[in-house]
């Protein structure tokens, strides 16, 4: 079959609107793909009407590979890392084991690695990035910058092979987690995010440390808008892949992309498990499932939070499910093509891809996708991926791609929460406790949806709170071992809410409660006084000893019985 050549030309730039982060040497496929921490680089593209500048192209990139993957560009000075810690998996997984890096950055004043926070790294579709480009993603509102001003060490791995399986990368985090305890203060506890990918490998590796009674110090584990009900890549997007694949190495590297052991184990549909008209999962996702599960599914110990980038009131990426996405359809004797892409539909059935290359009496290459019983995955509420627009600006060397709609949901809000997911357009809003519904002991999501882990000023902050003030631990061999103070719920608490706060004593004796703000002062005294043994409940109506509501932010519970001390933090929102 005679091939043409449907994508080697350089990008063009043709929308009107933000799009979102994009470089001049971006390309459709680096941003359909999954991302290291879904932060692309480069210099914002200048909006150029169509009108208003036709046939207008950015400079010819070097190389299809710079097309394919756009570097990830510094927007200030990069540090360079204090050291470098080699590390392999602790076990093989399916009978081979894996390899990363963690890259050490000592907070000023630190000669060594003190007080470290660990971050596990995202799905790296090429595994390109490197210290700079994780430094820069990470750093969004001076993040790592401000960590580090408040004495902590950034520790940031870097997986050989970001796209083999999750469970193998995950003793690689398992084995860099044992060698930074072994550097420190026995008695120093540790904070662990995950972002995107990330969450999901931290959140087996820590499960597997307990299934197996390996001790560990994690004190508190944050997900970032990971994908631990699934991620989202529209499988008319996908099965666009497939179609072109043979007419473009790019296409075809993506396709090989989207088949890796990780990218089949996250997505919640998988062009290459389409079957007639039914949509699925890979089967690798249903194995992960069932590996979590065996290893508790979630590790008890450390304090689990969990962050989406996507709305929690319901709001969906602005147009219908079974919407026409992407229009492109070229014809001019001797060549036509068609290169369509629907949305996943509630139900249906539903076209999802029209896929036509026909060369008048040379050949012709047909490909339709329809598809039944599908969940609406592609306009729901989450973290967003602009890869419509994002082909948009791609020049074919015939016709011309349009995008009707720009993003995706990439990561569903309730995903990235694990959450009842039937409903994926819920409003959590207003539920009165999400984190009971859920595995995580605090939930933060989004007033509208962000694209895919942006950091924002306010989602920073709430970070920060989250690392900076840790909940108060008990340590072994502690006297006071059976005093215990259960975790907030609601947390975070909305106007109205009754804070339900529970403490359990082990033997007859005093005790208080009490909430504070973030300056030390008493908010509201909840309980004073002798109390039997055993557990004793109290609630906070989030007002304070004068019976006003407290304002928005964060505050402190603090139980204290018999010289033992107890805290547990939680966010008020008015």
């Amino acid at each position: 079959m005679n091939s043409i050549p449907v994508w080697s030309t350089p990008c063009k730039f043709s929308r009107t609107r933000p799009v979102g982060r994009i470089g001049p040497g971006t390309c459709l496929f680096l941003w359909i793909a999954f991302a290291g921490f879904g932060v692309p680089g480069g210099a914002a593209a200048q909006a150029i009407p169509r009108a208003a500048a036709p046939g207008f192209q950015a400079a010819p990139a070097p190389s299809l590979h710079a097309l394919f993957f756009p570097p990830i560009v510094a927007t200030g000075a990069v540090p360079t890392p204090d050291d470098t810690i080699a590390v392999t998996g602790t076990q093989p997984y399916l009978g081979q084991t894996a390899s990363g890096r963690g890259y050490v950055l000592l907070a000023p004043g630190h000669a060594a690695l003190t007080n470290p926070i660990l971050v596990v790294e995202g799905f790296d579709l090429d595994n390109s990035m490197d210290w700079d480009e994780l430094y820069t993603l990470l750093n969004q509102e001076a993040l790592v910058e401000s960590l580090g001003a408040r004495g902590y060490d950034a520790v940031v791995l870097d997986f050989t092979d970001a796209t083999d399986y999750i469970q193998r990368n995950a003793f690689v985090f398992t084995a860099l987690l044992g060698e930074i305890e072994a550097a420190i203060d026995p008695g120093q506890t540790i904070p662990v995010v995950g972002p995107s990918m990330g969450g999901l490998v931290a959140r087996y590796g820590l499960a597997w440390l307990e299934a197996n009674a390996i001790p560990h110090r994690v004190r508190t584990f944050i997900s970032f808008d990971a994908p631990q009900r699934g991620a989202n890549i529209p499988l008319g997007l996908q099965h666009w892949v497939d179609f072109f694949a043979g007419q473009s190495a790019d296409a075809a590297t993506f396709r090989t992309i989207l088949n890796s052991p990780a990218a089949r184990q996250m997505l919640v549909y998988q062009f290459g498990s389409t079957a007639g008209q039914t949509a699925a999962a890979d089967p690798l996702r249903s194995a992960l499932v069932a590996d979590l599960a065996a290893v508790g599914d979630y590790p008890a110990q450390p304090r689990r939070v969990a962050f989406a980038n996507g709305a929690g009131d319901g709001t969906g990426q602005g147009y219908a499910p079974g919407a026409q996405v992407i229009n492109y359809n070229y014809n001019a004797f001797p060549i036509l093509i068609n290169g369509n892409v629907w949305a996943v539909p509630n139900g249906g059935p539903t076209q999802i891809f029209q896929g036509r290359i026909r060369i008048f009496l040379i050949s012709d290459m047909q490909k339709n996708v329809t598809v039944t019983g599908t969940r609406p995955y592609d306009s729901a509420p989450g973290g967003w991926r602009a890869s419509m627009a994002q082909l948009d600006t791609t020049a074919a060397p015939y016709g011309d791609i349009v995008a009707l709609h720009d993003a995706h949901c990439f990561i569903p809000t309730v995903s990235a929460l694990d959450v009842d997911d039937q409903d994926l357009y819920r409003d959590l809003s207003a539920v009165p406790d999400v984190a009971a519904e859920s595995p995580f002991d605090a939930v933060y999501w989004q007033p509208s949806n962000e694209e895919h882990v942006h950091i924002s000023q306010l989602t920073a902050q709430h970070v920060l709170e989250e690392l900076v003030m840790p909940v108060v631990g008990v340590a072994p061999g502690d006297p006071a071992l059976a005093f215990t103070l259960d975790p907030v719920r609601p947390n975070p608490a909305r106007s109205g809410a009754r804070v339900s706060l529970r403490f359990t004593l082990p033997r007859e004796g005093t005790a208080s409660l009490g909430i504070f703000d973030t300056a030390g002062r008493l908010v509201r005294s909840l309980a004073a006084g002798t109390f039997a043994p055993g557990p004793h409940t109290v609630t906070w109506d989030l007002r304070d000893e004068g019976g006003r509501l407290v304002r928005t932010g964060l505050y402190f519970v603090r139980g204290a019985s018999g010289g033992a001390v107890r805290g547990q933090r939680i966010v008020a929102i008015q």
